[in-house]
């Protein structure tokens, strides 16, 4: 559900970062009606969301306005990397699966792939998070074991004196 929020935000914050770059010449007026209703269906989106969620996109959306067009570029590239690899591994998946779906029961393997693959990789991602913090701990228990074990100096050689 996080992820679903995060690209709900994602999505917005491109939306409305594109509109905000758009270049002086004004588009058709079919585009235009077209972008007014995409950002009203993202303005009822974000309204339904609770109050927390709603503070966070308006906390991105802020940081999306700060950041340089290149930086936004960059952006936009990288979820579009995002998107293709993932399109890749839906298509992927439903060759290795062997079946034949009408169209729409494709569209519902999509969803259900992109589904169990992001509960997979959120899984995936907890259980290395919990092995990190108990090597963690491990490491740390182990220097504080090593350094406050009072060492013996090195005694000082007796020296004999030579007559």
């Amino acid at each position: 559900m996080a992820r679903f929020f995060g690209a709900l935000i994602l999505f917005a914050l491109i939306a409305v970062g594109a509109f905000a770059d758009s270049p002086t010449p004004q588009p058709s007026a079919t585009a235009q009606a077209a972008s007014s209703a995409r950002v009203e269906e993202l303005r009822k989106s974000i309204e339904q969301l609770p109050p927390e969620q709603q503070e966070k996109v308006l906390q991105n959306l802020h940081r999306w306005q700060a950041l340089s067009p290149e930086e936004r570029d960059y952006i936009r590239q990288q979820e579009h990397v995002r998107h293709v690899k993932q399109e890749e591994a839906v298509t992927e998946a439903y060759q290795k699966s062997g079946l034949h779906l009408t169209e729409a029961q494709r569209i519902q393997f999509r969803k259900r792939y992109v589904e169990e693959r992001k509960k997979l990789e959120e899984e995936l991602a907890k259980e290395s998070q919990e092995r990190r913090t108990a090597a963690n701990t491990t490491i740390i228990e182990q220097l504080k074991k090593e350094f406050s074990t009072p060492k013996p100096s090195p005694s000082p050689t007796p020296s004999v004196a030579l007559h």
